[in-house]
């Protein structure tokens, strides 16, 4: 009986696919299936709304989420979603009429920041390693905000031939291994190719993190090592300033 129970209970909490979500995008507000963005698991949205990570979720109003992004711009990361491609706008699209002009320059930040792959590659990547490498940059991406960002914790994690492993907290190592299993195959192979560059990319995305990649040769495998800076390198200005201890701080403890 207690069995049955907690089957019961089990199910009743699994992720509804079908749930409405509001994406609240600069005050304009789009409205979707989870199902819809789920349907990319590589991209940032299709990542985070994964069942996995519904206890990460911070809802404004039950289902409605924020997003601190140009809500004009955004249809076009929704037309992805829905049809999965990418309506480029050229310059001669738009008239002196226009209400909103929309750059190339423009959609690709907002493409970067959404983690979707730009259009315009088909023909050029013959075996797909262009998508590859973005795909585990996405991944590494998705490490540094949903374990290392999140929970200020250390991550070790070595890629040998077909096997990845993964040290940091026991209550986050899941979650990581979860995020990184896709390349366990390939990452090794990857990082044999392009691990400086790859490092290079990483200190760049994420310049608040110590992070290094070191190549173990005579044990095979590469070290990515990702940890928050240390707090006396970090800028206790802006908590002063930004964070709720502004109602506290003097206002001549900010001048120094």
């Amino acid at each position: 009986m207690a069995e049955e129970s907690n089957e019961k209970i089990n199910t009743s909490e699994k992720i509804n696919t079908n749930e409405r979500i509001i994406l609240n995008v600069g005050g304009v507000k789009y409205e979707t299936y989870r199902s819809t963005l789920t349907a990319y698991p590589e991209t940032l949205l299709g990542t985070m709304f994964q069942e996995r990570n519904q206890s990460l979720l911070q809802p404004t109003n039950n289902n409605e989420y924020f997003f601190d992004r140009d809500g004009h711009l955004f249809r076009y990361i929704m037309q992805f979603y829905r049809t999965g491609e990418i309506f480029w706008p050229n310059e001669s699209y738009f008239s002196d009429y226009s209400t909103f002009y929309v750059s190339r320059r423009e959609l690709d930040l907002e493409l970067d920041y959404f983690q979707i792959p730009s259009p315009g590659r088909n023909g050029i990547d013959e075996f797909g390693l262009v998508s590859l490498v973005d795909s585990f940059l996405v991944a590494l991406d998705t490490l540094v905000n949903q374990v290392v960002k999140k929970y200020h914790v250390t991550i070790n994690v070595n890629f040998s031939l077909g096997l990845i492993d993964c040290e940091t907290d026991d209550d986050v190592k899941e979650i990581a291994i979860d995020i990184l299993s896709p390349f366990k195959l390939v990452g090794y192979k990857i990082l044999s190719k392009f691990n400086s560059e790859v490092i290079a990319y990483i200190r760049n995305q994420h310049p608040y993190l110590d992070s290094k990649i070191s190549r173990r040769s005579n044990k095979g495998y590469f070290e990515l090592k990702m940890s928050i800076k240390d707090y006396h390198d970090l800028d206790e200005q802006v908590v002063y300033k930004y964070s709720k201890l502004a109602k506290v701080v003097n206002p001549l403890k900010l001048d120094e």
